[in-house]
């Protein structure tokens, strides 16, 4: 594997996450609506933008972004990724 692999990896899962989080952010009364068992998180006035299927789908990638991140930035950092990658492999 070139040496640029791993960091672009690492960029693309961060982008996953990064979208994910910020749609998020963007349909909060849905996520909200989602997680309210009782009084404590009171939805606002406005109206439902996305079905809890799409809430947890981006829950899901969200979390798959951010933990995929730490695996490769772990096992690149740890010294197992250098048999692996070929300085001389080019760009």
């Amino acid at each position: 594997m070139p040496l640029w692999f791993f960091p672009a990896l690492i960029g693309a899962f961060a982008i996953v996450s990064l979208v994910a989080g910020i749609w998020l952010l963007l349909h909060l009364p849905a996520v909200i609506e989602l997680f309210s068992r009782g009084n404590d998180l009171v939805r606002g006035r406005a109206r439902r933008t996305a079905s809890p299927k799409a809430v947890w789908i981006a829950l899901i990638l969200f979390n798959i972004g951010w933990i995929a991140c730490i695996l490769i930035y772990s096992f690149a950092i740890g010294g197992d990724a250098g048999p692996l990658t070929n300085a001389a492999a080019g760009s």
